[in-house]
Protein backbone atom coordinates (compact mmCIF):
# COMPACT_ATOMS: atom_id res chain seq x y z
CA UNK A 1 0.00 0.00 0.00
CA UNK A 2 1.06 3.59 -1.28
CA UNK A 3 1.54 5.94 2.00
CA UNK A 4 0.20 9.48 1.68
CA UNK A 5 -0.44 11.91 4.85
CA UNK A 6 -3.63 13.80 5.25
CA UNK A 7 -2.87 17.36 5.85
CA UNK A 8 -4.38 17.88 9.35
CA UNK A 9 -3.62 21.55 9.49
CA UNK A 10 -5.67 22.13 6.67
CA UNK A 11 -8.69 19.76 8.22
CA UNK A 12 -8.40 21.96 11.13
CA UNK A 13 -8.46 25.23 9.21
CA UNK A 14 -11.42 24.19 7.53
CA UNK A 15 -13.09 22.67 10.49
CA UNK A 16 -12.55 26.30 12.25
CA UNK A 17 -13.68 28.64 9.39
CA UNK A 18 -16.69 26.73 8.69
CA UNK A 19 -17.63 25.70 12.60
CA UNK A 20 -17.96 22.00 11.64
CA UNK A 21 -17.32 19.67 14.66
CA UNK A 22 -17.28 16.46 12.66
CA UNK A 23 -14.16 17.89 10.99
CA UNK A 24 -12.71 18.94 14.44
CA UNK A 25 -13.16 15.78 15.81
CA UNK A 26 -11.60 14.02 13.14
CA UNK A 27 -8.31 15.99 13.28
CA UNK A 28 -8.43 15.52 17.18
CA UNK A 29 -8.83 11.75 16.77
CA UNK A 30 -6.04 11.64 13.85
CA UNK A 31 -3.59 13.85 16.00
CA UNK A 32 -3.91 11.77 19.25
CA UNK A 33 -2.83 8.69 16.76
CA UNK A 34 0.12 10.81 15.77
CA UNK A 35 0.71 11.27 19.36
CA UNK A 36 0.82 7.84 20.30
CA UNK A 37 2.78 7.18 17.79
CA UNK A 38 0.52 4.37 15.90
CA UNK A 39 1.31 2.67 12.34
CA UNK A 40 -0.91 1.28 10.08
CA UNK A 41 -0.13 -2.67 9.40
CA UNK A 42 1.74 -2.88 5.97
CA UNK A 43 -0.37 -5.09 3.94
CA UNK A 44 -1.03 -6.14 0.70
CA UNK A 45 -3.76 -6.50 -2.09
CA UNK A 46 -4.47 -9.89 -1.03
CA UNK A 47 -4.85 -9.42 2.56
CA UNK A 48 -7.06 -6.84 1.42
CA UNK A 49 -8.90 -8.27 -0.37
CA UNK A 50 -9.69 -11.19 2.57
CA UNK A 51 -10.52 -8.67 4.39
CA UNK A 52 -12.78 -7.32 2.29
CA UNK A 53 -14.27 -10.79 1.32
CA UNK A 54 -16.05 -10.34 4.92
CA UNK A 55 -18.03 -7.41 3.68
CA UNK A 56 -20.09 -8.84 0.34
CA UNK A 57 -22.29 -6.00 0.06
CA UNK A 58 -18.98 -3.83 -0.59
CA UNK A 59 -17.47 -3.95 -3.83
CA UNK A 60 -13.98 -3.36 -3.21
CA UNK A 61 -11.29 -2.35 -5.78
CA UNK A 62 -7.66 -1.97 -4.79
CA UNK A 63 -5.72 0.95 -7.33
CA UNK A 64 -2.70 0.63 -8.52
CA UNK A 65 -0.73 2.60 -5.87
CA UNK A 66 -2.55 1.04 -3.20
CA UNK A 67 -5.79 3.00 -2.43
CA UNK A 68 -9.07 1.68 -1.96
CA UNK A 69 -11.88 2.27 -4.05
CA UNK A 70 -15.64 0.77 -2.65
CA UNK A 71 -18.72 0.94 -3.79
CA UNK A 72 -21.30 0.19 -1.19
CA UNK A 73 -25.04 0.09 -1.74
CA UNK A 74 -25.27 4.00 -1.31
CA UNK A 75 -21.92 5.92 -1.60
CA UNK A 76 -18.54 5.48 -3.11
CA UNK A 77 -15.81 5.56 -0.70
CA UNK A 78 -11.78 5.50 -0.97
CA UNK A 79 -9.55 4.34 2.03
CA UNK A 80 -5.84 5.78 2.11
CA UNK A 81 -2.60 4.99 4.20
CA UNK A 82 -1.65 7.92 5.68
CA UNK A 83 0.96 5.57 7.49
CA UNK A 84 -0.38 6.54 10.98
CA UNK A 85 -3.67 5.76 10.56
CA UNK A 86 -6.26 5.06 7.42
CA UNK A 87 -8.15 7.91 6.21
CA UNK A 88 -11.89 6.97 5.02
CA UNK A 89 -12.94 9.40 2.33
CA UNK A 90 -16.58 9.50 1.29
CA UNK A 91 -18.67 11.27 -2.01
CA UNK A 92 -22.44 11.14 -1.41
CA UNK A 93 -24.85 9.93 -4.38
CA UNK A 94 -27.84 12.16 -4.38
CA UNK A 95 -31.02 10.12 -6.60
CA UNK A 96 -28.61 8.28 -8.78
CA UNK A 97 -26.20 11.63 -9.06
CA UNK A 98 -22.61 11.46 -7.71
CA UNK A 99 -21.56 14.72 -5.76
CA UNK A 100 -18.66 16.35 -6.87
CA UNK A 101 -15.62 16.06 -4.41
CA UNK A 102 -14.78 13.29 -2.05
CA UNK A 103 -14.51 14.69 1.96
CA UNK A 104 -12.61 13.44 4.78
CA UNK A 105 -15.15 10.85 6.56
CA UNK A 106 -13.06 9.79 9.29
CA UNK A 107 -9.86 7.82 10.10
CA UNK A 108 -9.77 4.40 11.25
CA UNK A 109 -6.69 2.18 13.15
CA UNK A 110 -7.86 -0.73 10.66
CA UNK A 111 -9.23 -1.77 7.90
CA UNK A 112 -11.58 -4.22 8.98
CA UNK A 113 -13.53 -1.41 11.27
CA UNK A 114 -13.52 0.91 8.60
CA UNK A 115 -15.32 -1.50 6.28
CA UNK A 116 -17.73 -2.46 9.20
CA UNK A 117 -18.31 1.60 9.53
CA UNK A 118 -19.06 2.14 5.64
CA UNK A 119 -21.79 -1.03 6.08
CA UNK A 120 -23.02 0.90 9.27
CA UNK A 121 -23.10 4.15 7.78
CA UNK A 122 -25.51 2.62 4.78
CA UNK A 123 -27.57 0.96 6.69
CA UNK A 124 -28.67 4.15 8.84
CA UNK A 125 -28.60 6.35 5.37
CA UNK A 126 -31.37 3.81 3.73
CA UNK A 127 -33.04 3.51 7.46
CA UNK A 128 -32.63 -0.07 7.77
CA UNK A 129 -30.41 -0.07 10.93
CA UNK A 130 -28.69 2.02 13.27
CA UNK A 131 -25.66 -0.18 14.87
CA UNK A 132 -24.08 0.99 17.95
CA UNK A 133 -20.01 1.42 18.33
CA UNK A 134 -20.14 -2.19 20.14
CA UNK A 135 -22.61 -3.88 16.86
CA UNK A 136 -19.88 -2.25 14.42
CA UNK A 137 -16.65 -3.88 16.30
CA UNK A 138 -18.54 -7.44 16.12
CA UNK A 139 -19.02 -7.18 12.53
CA UNK A 140 -16.08 -6.00 11.99
CA UNK A 141 -13.54 -8.90 14.38
CA UNK A 142 -16.12 -11.45 14.58
CA UNK A 143 -17.78 -11.46 11.01
CA UNK A 144 -21.15 -11.10 12.30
Amino acid sequence: MRRDFLNLKALKRSAIKHHCNKQLAIYEKAHEMLKEGWKTKDIDTEEIMSIASKFPQLNVKVMIGGDIFIKSKRDTWIIKDESRFLTLYHKDIVQMKSKDTYHVQDVFYDLDFALASIVAHDDHSMGIKTRELVHIKQMAYEGS
